[in-house]
């Protein structure tokens, strides 16, 4: 597989990403690779970790315990070694990874932002590491902060047994053929279908999925008869709003909708499951790989991996959250990146804590919601922070809307642009309008904006508040219900 991957590279390097013939070879390289069997693409460290997340899925919590302090000792020692920020931050802290006696000490080290990467790229490196060895991996995520860094290429292999893993609890394979409504593939106004037969997915444009498109769409689907699909939830939620407006069913059934990578509401959800008549299944993560929880079988609990990395959950003040309902910020050291270690790593995501003890018999840590993530937070007049959460609505409010987006770049001062469909008319302008003033209060301004498209970022995601505000801080959330 190597010496197949590394031809490709030289080829693309040599006729450019973008050529006609470099862009056929590539296919004709994913079809040689979808001879390959799975497993024998990713051994050894896809399988071993596979067979180790369904034995150890059931541990006792001092097992677990245990297994994320041997995790996060090794990840410590390795740093303090190796890597020349860690040294220099850890000293400059009087901390040392000898510090580290049991998983509660992780306190006494410091946190890592996404600046400090950003700004310190080289000495993040370890010095047992190549760049030419590793993965450049960037990210636009939900903040405006650029941002870029380095993996080793058995993260994905380990990344891919997790999410073989957890897929698995809804009767998902890898292997099994899908449909991808994601921004992987942009399409064009001629083609909106491709299909990637290394992963048997057959990929479909969101850029390109509208009112006049939808019936192609739909009875694309309805041939290719996927097992599951997988989307952005902005995406399957459009997807969801034709079918149910045209009153379509598909012909087949669907064992779940997989949606990842936008935060995701219990109406989209109700929405999604009431279009598909399928199960929806989501799970939280970052390019920087550090946490990965995903729903359970039984439950919209997100199920926070112990075996993937140490997760804090704090407060304003640095403080661990322990009671219920109460908000804070992820902050998580990631178990297997050595090339780049990303330690107490400050994510800017928020997520709900629960007491709660997991249904389907985990002794892992759960999160009751991820909030929103500290760049989908409304900043009012007055400094006070509201979650989209909080602005999601319960009743008929958007039910002539399509599509929205919240706009802000001044505090106190907010726009909504609103894509809506056929049966809109002065009356939901106003409910909306009425409604969603309600939700902000006085020290907020809205403006409401009808618009003949709400353009997705570069990878195709659809962010319902574009924020050009810096926020840092979270203690003043309003949490309105």
């Amino acid at each position: 597989m190597s010496l197949l991957y590394n031809t490709k590279i030289k080829i693309r390097n040599f006729l450019g990403r973008d050529s006609f013939l470099f862009t056929t070879l590539e296919k004709s390289f994913d079809w040689i690779k979808s001879f390959i069997p799975f497993e024998w693409r990713y051994n050894p460290e896809y399988s071993e970790f596979k067979k180790f997340l369904e034995e150890s899925q059931y541990w006792s919590k001092e097992q677990l315990d245990f297994y994320q302090y041997e995790k996060t000792k090794a990840i410590l020692e390795y740093a303090e070694k190796n890597v020349p920020f860690y040294q220099k931050r850890f000293a400059d802290y009087g901390v040392s990874s000898k510090d580290f006696v049991n998983l509660s000490d992780i306190k006494k080290f410091p946190t890592i932002t996404k600046e400090d990467v950003r700004d310190n790229l080289d000495e993040f490196l370890s010095k047992e590491y190549s760049k030419s060895k590793l993965m450049y991996v960037t990210t636009g995520g939900s903040t405006a902060i650029p941002f870029g860094f380095y993996q080793p290429k058995s993260l994905e292999r380990i990344d891919l047994a997790f999410f073989s893993h957890h897929w698995g609890w809804v009767g998902c394979k890898l292997t099994d053929l899908s449909v991808v409504l994601r921004g992987e593939f942009v399409g064009n106004e001629k083609k909106f279908f491709d299909y990637k037969p290394s992963k048997k997915e057959w990929r479909f444009s969101t850029y390109y999925l509208n009112e006049k498109t939808f019936d192609t769409y739909f009875k694309k689907l309805n041939e290719i008869k996927p097992v599951f699909i997988q989307a952005y939830p902005s995406a399957a939620e459009l997807f969801a709003m034709f079918m149910l407006e045209k009153n379509l069913k598909l012909t087949f059934k669907l064992k779940a909708v997989m949606l990842g990578s936008e935060n995701i509401y219990d109406e989209q959800i109700d929405l999604i499951e009431k279009a598909f008549e399928s199960k929806v299944h989501t799970w939280y993560g970052q390019a920087e790989r550090v946490c990965l929880a995903p729903w359970s079988k039984n439950s919209r609990l997100f199920h926070v991996f112990p075996q993937y990395g140490l997760t804090e959950l704090l407060d304003s003040n640095g403080n661990e959250i322990t009671t219920e309902d109460e908000t804070g910020e992820i902050v998580a050291t990631g178990f297997y990146n050595f090339a780049m270690p990303f330690i107490r790593y400050r994510t800017m995501d928020l997520a709900t804590h629960t007491n709660q003890q997991s249904p389907d018999g985990m002794n892992y840590r759960l999160f009751k919601r991820i909030e929103g993530r500290l760049q989908e937070l409304i900043v009012t007049s007055s400094g006070r922070l509201i979650s989209m959460t909080a602005i999601n609505m319960h009743d008929e409010t958007f039910d002539n809307v399509r599509q929205f987006q919240f706009y802000q770049d001044t505090p106190g001062k907010l726009l909504l642009k609103i894509l809506p469909n056929k049966n809109f008319t002065e009356k939901d302008l106003m409910r909306i309008y009425d409604s969603i003033k309600f939700k902000l209060g006085e020290d907020t301004e809205l403006e409401i904006k009808i618009v003949e498209q709400i353009p997705r970022t570069k990878s195709g995601k659809l962010r319902f508040l574009d924020q050009k505000l810096e926020i840092k801080n979270w203690n003043k959330i309003e949490k309105i219900r």
